[in-house]
């Protein structure tokens, strides 16, 4: 054995896998995972985005790395009118209005943030983390069922481009699932960032040309320096009996933090009883009405080695804001056209400013030794979904797969939505939840909404175990 992957594609956790056949530890696996998600998860991450990662080596402190965007516009000057649209996504059951354009896009941290988790906590070179990207972006993946329903989902953003059009379909429509996901300009640009870690001087000039205040942008040069944006933190921890969690100091670590304190580490008497604890934790976590209705735009990748060091990434592109870097096969971020970053309005953050995120990798403690790690995408969903499923293993002694696909409850102020498969009573559980939410949604099958909380344990026997939420489409490896 050299460790476990979960992650939310198949190609995603190979990836992971390589490098842990190679003699790369978690963190290697990890960032070599999170590299390959530009390519076989296309909207759910790029290289345009941003993250947040839970890490620790063996014999070490854990530490996140903290490579969340901030707010452009360092040195100005500000553009004389921000490239900015409204666009609405109809999710089926209600739609949804985000801002795209260049205007949309934060300072892109993916790339620096993946490198120095690789430099400060890695055993590889750089080159060698981002070679399965390389050659899978050149190759090409196909499209999982998954994705092409996020395409779906978000192609009135996609189709704003033509350059971005031209890269994801064949044909101007939705690309169907099994479409292979080239990508060379992609591969190109990740193969000389892997030589030094420097992003290219073309692509940098494309970035800030193309994103800058002349076309409607914000991005200045200053935005891009080497010592801005990527911050190594101290973890948030909560205690769970014999357990220790540590996650992000973020908000969306710190929510995760205060449901897991709401419900303790004694578990519920029954099912009902343990639904209506999990709505109740999350309803007092609550922080913002937005975003309920969107999928969520992000994936998380959980990696152990034997060695004893665990990694939990997640990376995010928000909705994508509609437009490439030219040359360089990277799609921008909108985070500054999302209302549950912006909650107080639009344009309002100062340049520098770290932009709040709901993201919470998350890896824990027993007796002393890293043996779990998890996180997930879902937006607000991420909250309520690592909670429970970390609570399910530490608390209820549940194994990994039936904590993963046990049902899920979210609630905020006044709603509920819960899933109602694997339920041995799901009328009570919904007349349990009635007398306290305004109104409460179920959902008959495990949904995508819920989030896809990939994750990997080393059980007290010393023998490990991995799973790939299939709610997200994910795929575990035990790496031999």
């Amino acid at each position: 054995m050299r460790g476990v992957v979960a992650a939310g594609n198949p190609y995603t956790a190979e990836a992971a896998a390589e490098l842990l056949r190679a003699g790369g530890n978690a963190i290697d696996a990890a960032c070599a995972a999170a590299f390959a998600t530009f390519v076989a998860e296309p909207l759910l991450a790029s290289a345009g985005g941003a993250g947040l990662g839970t890490v620790a080596v063996r014999g070490e402190a854990p530490q996140v790395i903290d490579f969340f965007s901030s707010a452009p516009g360092l040195g100005g000057p500000a553009p004389k009118k921000a490239h900015f649209e409204p666009i609405d996504i109809n999710f089926g059951s209600a739609t949804q209005r985000f801002h795209v354009g260049r205007g949309s896009a934060a300072v892109p941290l993916a790339l620096p943030g993946l490198a120095e988790a690789v430099r400060r906590f890695g055993y590889k070179s750089l080159a060698e983390v981002v070679a399965p990207a390389v050659r899978m972006a050149r190759a090409g993946v196909p499209l999982s069922p998954e994705g092409a329903v996020v395409f779906e989902l978000l192609w009135p953003i996609q189709s704003r481009d033509p350059a971005t059009v031209a890269l994801y379909s064949d044909d101007g429509n939705t690309p169907p699932a099994g479409r292979l996901m080239k990508n060379p300009e992609l591969a190109d640009t990740l193969e000389q960032y892997g030589h030094n870690g420097i992003f290219p001087r073309a692509a940098r000039a494309a970035l800030l040309e193309a994103f800058g205040p002349d076309n409607g942008g914000l991005l200045t040069d200053q935005d891009l320096a080497a010592d801005v944006g990527i911050h190594v933190l101290d973890p948030l921890s909560v205690q769970l009996g014999e357990w220790e969690a540590f996650t992000s100091p973020r908000v969306g670590g710190r929510l995760v933090a205060s449901i897991l304190e709401e419900l303790g580490d004694a578990p519920g008497t029954d099912e009902v009883a343990d639904f209506s604890r999990f709505a109740a934790a999350s309803r007092k976590a609550h922080l913002t009405r937005a975003a309920l209705t969107a999928p969520g735009n992000t994936t998380h990748i959980s990696v152990l080695d034997i060695d004893g060091g665990a990694a939990a990434i997640t990376l995010t592109n928000g909705e994508g804001s509609g437009h490439l870097i030219p040359g360089t096969g990277i799609q921008m971020n909108n985070f500054l056209g999302e209302e549950d970053i912006n909650p107080h309005g639009f344009h309002l953050h100062h340049p520098g400013e770290r932009l709040q995120t709901m993201v919470a990798p998350t890896i824990a403690f027993h007796n002393g030794e890293p043996v779990l790690a998890l996180g997930s995408g879902g937006a607000n969903r991420i909250r309520s979904s690592v909670s429970q499923v970390l609570y399910r293993i530490a608390c209820c002694n549940q194994d990994l797969a039936e904590a993963v696909r046990a049902p899920r409850v979210h609630a905020e102020t006044r709603e509920a939505w819960v899933e109602l498969e694997g339920l041995d009573a799901p009328e009570a559980v919904i007349a349990a939840l009635e007398p306290s939410f305004e109104e409460v949604f179920p959902f008959p099958d495990r949904a995508f909404f819920f989030g896809g909380v990939h994750t990997v344990l080393k059980k007290p026997d010393g023998t490990y175990e991995a799973f790939g939420d299939p709610r997200r489409g994910g795929k575990a490896i035990l790496v031999e």
